[in-house]
């Protein structure tokens, strides 16, 4: 276990109808709002006019940017930078799920630090720019997956490129975060799955992928991940079920948060081949993991057996006391989890081939690949390893 510093800067409030909390926690920050949300959806209206009649009551004008897509683009957070500046914002408020929030960090942060959101973002190629700070963000989130409400990360996609890529600071994380089960209890269950499984990848990242050891962090992981497979059913079966929302909503804010790598770090690079996937293809971050991750988990379960074998025993209640044969039945493990809720999908659902497989595999290595021309992760990830895991995925369900 290592040395470690941890803090969760973000104030979060937590409970049914809070959102009426949103325009006095708002206008601690200033009395002028973007407001950042996505394109209107019918089903989704209510959302936004609660959000809305609570920044009004509180006195917080507003200024409405309502053209975040899924993975958010370059174009819409540049774009959005300028109208903050140009409207005279003093906060921005984010309505919506991890594309929202991530899409305001990128505009406030922008806004303030100059240039273009393409600037900021990990790539081997080029040096990121630094951020020199950041405008107050709100994040209000509608979608439990990403946990953005409460971490400094955030993903955007170039467009022209077809290229998706990250950045983190610490300026951007969100100074409060409402989140309330009622503006969750709405989404299809296909987004309530995918997004149960992008929580899932959260988890185990770090688990499965660091050197030190951390009883504590592994504890706090395994919680969550017996938390989310109880409660992730019942709000697929029931979506109006305000308790079983709650506690994936909070899985998903504490399981990016770092409460669940205190004293190991490590990484898997699924989230980097993921990327490419929805950089070519109509889909969201959660559908492109729910995909790759059985093939994925058994390709590389013996880069690091034991930790695949504890997670496979603590969480899928595999009794197998060798660990090389433990590790490959959590794949299996896995994908009997995803079939059991009816959210297992492969390539073939979605109608992808593998056309696109080899230009991936080269973005891939290119974005996030070393001087040897692997990808860093529990094994190096060479050409082959990618892959692999995207023809894995291929199959039918």
């Amino acid at each position: 276990m290592h040395a470690f510093e941890w803090s969760l800067p973000t104030k979060i409030i937590f409970g049914p109808g809070e959102i009426k909390r949103l325009g006095q926690e708002t206008k601690a920050f200033g009395s002028k709002a973007l407001l950042v949300t996505f394109a209107p959806v019918p089903a989704a209206a209510f959302i936004l006019e609660r959000a809305l009649a609570s920044l009004k009551e509180a006195g917080v004008k507003v200024v409405i940017y309502d053209k975040v897509e899924p993975n958010p683009s370059v174009r819409t957070c540049d774009e959005g930078s300028r109208l903050f500046k140009e409207c005279g914002a003093e906060v921005v408020v984010a309505v919506g799920g991890g594309s929202a929030i991530d899409a305001a960090k990128y505009i406030a942060s922008v806004a303030w630090s100059g240039g273009s959101a393409w600037d900021y973002v990990v790539l081997s190629t080029h040096t990121p720019r630094q951020y020199t700070g950041s405008y107050p963000i709100v994040a209000v989130p509608t979608v439990s997956a990403a946990g953005s409400e409460v971490n400094a990360g955030g993903v955007i996609t170039n467009t022209d490129l077809k290229l998706k890529s990250f950045s983190r600071s610490p300026y951007r994380i969100p100074k409060a975060a409402i989140i309330d089960p009622e503006l969750i209890a709405s989404l299809p269950p296909a987004v309530t799955g995918d997004g149960g499984v992008d929580i899932f990848c959260h988890l185990i990242e770090h688990y499965l992928s660091a050197k030190e050891n951390s009883e504590i962090a592994d504890r706090f992981t395994e919680a969550m991940i017996l938390t989310l497979k109880e409660y992730l059913p019942r709000a697929l079966e029931d979506g109006s079920d305000l308790e079983a929302r709650g506690q994936i909503a909070l899985c998903a804010a504490f399981g990016w948060s770092g409460l669940q790598a205190l004293g190991r770090l490590g990484t898997i690079p699924i989230h980097f081949i993921e990327h490419q996937l929805s950089a070519h293809y109509p889909m969201s971050h959660g559908r492109g993991m729910t995909i790759l991750l059985p093939g994925y988990l058994d390709h590389f379960a013996q880069a690091a057996p034991a930790r695949w074998a504890k997670l496979a025993r603590r969480c899928f209640a595999i009794t197998e006391p060798d660990d090389a044969k433990a590790a490959t039945m959590l794949a299996g493990a896995v994908a009997d989890w995803l079939r059991g809720m009816g959210v297992f999908r492969t390539l073939a659902d979605e109608g992808v081939g593998p056309d696109k497989f080899e230009q991936m595999v080269e973005d891939i290595v290119a974005m996030y690949g070393t001087a040897d021309g692997t990808v860093p992760g529990t094994r190096p990830m060479a050409r082959r390893d990618i892959m692999e895991v995207f023809n894995r995925a291929l199959g039918t369900s």
